[in-house]
């Protein structure tokens, strides 16, 4: 509709031209003129003229009283106040006055248009690298180590901290609630046959308005998602949480009042109203501000606050149901990464798999400029830098640094077990590592320990290059993944003692590696004494990653049960069977020379290739690559295994599936 054609409606409605009390009257004289009629036609034309007056009459009387119910429904004020012939709700919500402006009006003490620049100019903006979609959870709920409380769920202000482009795509909650803010900024608009209507974040903390969703005409409304908050309307209602309205604005005015056009666009009114996080007290600052203005002069009025009463609560509504979706789909993709850490690690013998794993996962769910995880060095008996990383390779945290234990903040953490958070490395007097270090002395860090049981294995470390970057969702959530890393360790730890005291291996059923030993050592003494032979044979079963890649540790776990049964079957009672490595067998043949065991070897191996295994309904075999190794006089068992494990390289070199002999 062209501009002057909406501003004629507007004052048409605006001034209520049509009456009910006029129509009445109407329909009283038509019904006045069929009675003194003495023609039927007249008769019967004046009285469907009055019935049609009365109706209409009857509808707009109703359609008032509706409206007037819906005012005091919605909790606006009917208390009107003269301003100037023009009548404005005095209370709103019970939040504050609306405050009305009108003609050459000018905020008060704020700068003007050119001054204002300078300021914003002169701010400096806040960056931020973008993080991952937040995340909360329960930990007392998620696992038996952790004792600590939700202390933090998603909020309104999670939806300000996402980079919008990013977050819009990524973000199925903040996707579909963007969707549903533009359509009712879409209805807002015409409705109120407004020029611009917007829909504001309010970012206190980093004192900015924060665009989510905006229909203009114009061409010069602001790029910038963030705006700063100054002295302008819209900022006003971003720290009273009060409404506000101007009923005519200058062109002057317009530079101070409205920080969301690049140019004057001959805004005449103006209206905006706040938004509250649902069940919040009306005392509790706005979470966002829904913002409309017209060239009209007096294009707002009582209908106006009416309309945006409700979508205000509907928003609020939403909003809040939304925080509490995103808190589900947040603990999902949680419990995904969870899920995955555990599913690479378990099973796994390997200190610096586990160590990579989490640090790997953990890099997708926190903000972080350099990470680190410290153990304990048995061999050195001190705490060191196990794995580090840190973005564009900068060389932040050096591994395999030994760590001041005592006067360290991870030290502290690792002594306590407690987490550490600093907001701001440069006011510790402790530094994060050793006292030497030069690159941490500025930003950000927490360091959450690795603890299971009550017993402490390690930490780990997350780092911002900026202050105050570390997020309390972000501690939880690696509190959390450090928690199935720290089970993971226990395990280790915890088998390495069994170790000591157990003779087979409980993947395989084979012997272990370190009973072997001494039987290799005993049977390698026996063969001298008796002056027999004695073939030490490596089988690697070559395939076995690609086992682990296609049907996971199910897959590996059966294969080497198939591998094992196959090698116990084929050889004599006196003879031994090992799991001598994660990928390899080690069998002794007790007085066996070289061509037998050569023969005996390429056997096996045609067995294995040959033997199917079932891993769920899906059938596999593998391939292994054979060393041999036959034992001489006085030989020892150092000797005796370097040499079949050379010779069992070089057939791996040159493409595995075959048997060797050193």
């Amino acid at each position: 509709m062209p501009e002057k054609a909406r501003e004629i409606a507007l004052r048409f409605s605006m001034f209520h031209l049509i009456e009910e009390g006029v129509l009445a009257g109407i329909g009283v004289l038509m019904f006045f003129l069929g009675m003194w009629s003495s023609s039927k036609t007249t008769a019967v034309l004046s009285y469907g003229i009055g019935s049609f007056s009365f109706v209409v009459a009857y509808f707009i009387w109703r359609g008032k009283r509706k409206k007037k119910n819906t005012l005091k429904s919605s909790g606006y004020s009917e208390q009107l106040e003269r301003v100037d012939n023009k009548k404005i709700f005095d209370d709103v919500k019970n939040e504050g006055h609306v405050r009305v402006v009108e003609h050459d009006a000018v905020l008060k003490n704020e700068p003007r248009h050119e001054q204002k620049n300078e300021i914003a100019a002169n701010r400096n903006p806040v960056e931020r690298h973008f993080e991952r979609p937040p995340i909360s959870f329960d930990i007392q709920q998620r696992t038996l180590t952790m004792q600590q409380e939700r202390s933090e769920r998603y909020t309104a202000s999670d939806f300000i901290e996402e980079e919008h482009a990013i977050a819009v795509s990524h973000t199925e909650p903040h996707n579909e609630f963007h969707s549903l803010v533009l359509k009712i900024l879409r209805v807002i608009k015409e409705m109120c046959f407004a020029y611009s209507v917007s829909f504001f974040w309010v970012n206190r903390e980093a004192r900015q308005l924060v665009v989510e969703g905006t229909l203009t005409d114009s061409t010069s409304f602001t790029p910038q998602r963030k705006i700063p908050i100054a002295n302008d309307l819209v900022s006003r209602i971003a720290m009273n949480g009060q409404p506000e309205m101007v009923t005519k604005i200058s062109a002057e005015a317009e530079k101070d009042m409205l920080c969301y056009y690049t140019t004057l666009q001959d805004v005449k009114s103006f209206i905006g109203v706040p938004v509250f996080y649902a069940n919040e007290k009306s005392t509790s600052a706005p979470v966002g501000i829904i913002a409309i203005d017209s060239k009209a002069e007096d294009a707002f009025g009582q209908e106006t606050f009416a309309l945006l009463t409700n979508f205000t609560k509907l928003l609020s509504a939403l909003l809040k149901s939304y925080t509490e979706k995103y808190d589900l789909l947040a603990d999902s993709k949680l419990l995904a990464i969870d899920q995955k850490v555990r599913t690479a690690i378990v099973g796994q013998q390997s200190t610096s798999v586990i160590v990579n794993t989490l640090l790997e996962e953990l890099s997708d769910v926190v903000s972080w400029d350099f990470m680190a995880m410290v153990l304990f060095d048995s061999s050195q008996s001190k705490w060191i830098i196990a794995s580090a990383r840190a973005r564009a390779n900068e060389t932040v945290v050096v591994p395999k640094q030994v760590i001041d234990f005592e006067n360290s903040i991870v030290g502290t953490a690792i002594r306590t077990n407690s987490v550490q958070s600093i907001a701001d490395l440069s006011k510790k007097s402790m530094k994060l590592f050793h006292q030497n270090e030069q690159h941490l002395s500025e930003g950000s860090c927490f360091v959450v320990p690795l603890a299971a049981a009550g017993k402490c294995y390690g930490a780990v470390i997350v780092g911002n290059k900026k202050t105050d970057a570390s997020l309390p969702r972000d501690t939880l959530a690696t509190e959390y993944l450090a928690s199935t890393a720290a089970v993971a360790l226990e395990l280790i730890e915890a088998n390495a003692l069994i170790n000591e005291h157990v003779i087979l291996d409980e993947q395989s059923g084979a012997y272990t590696k370190k009973y072997f030993l001494q039987r290799l050592d005993e049977e390698l003494h026996r063969a001298t004494d008796r002056a027999e032979d004695l073939a030490l044979v490596l089988i690697s079963v070559s395939t076995l990653e690609d086992v682990r890649a296609r049907y996971s540790n199910s897959g590996v776990d059966a294969t080497l049960a198939s591998v094992a049964a196959l090698l116990r079957a084929s050889i004599r009672r006196y003879d031994l069977v090992a799991r001598f490595d994660p990928t390899t067998f080690a069998v002794v043949l007790i007085d066996t020379a070289g061509n037998d065991a050569f023969l005996w070897a390429e056997k096996i191996r045609s067995t294995i290739a040959s033997n199917v295994i079932s891993v769920q309904y899906k059938n596999f075999s593998v391939s292994v690559t054979i060393g041999i190794c036959n034992a001489t006089d006085g030989m020892q068992h150092d000797e005796c295994i370097g040499r079949a494990n050379n010779i069992l390289q070089q057939a791996l070199g040159a493409g595995g599936n075959m048997v060797r002999v050193y």
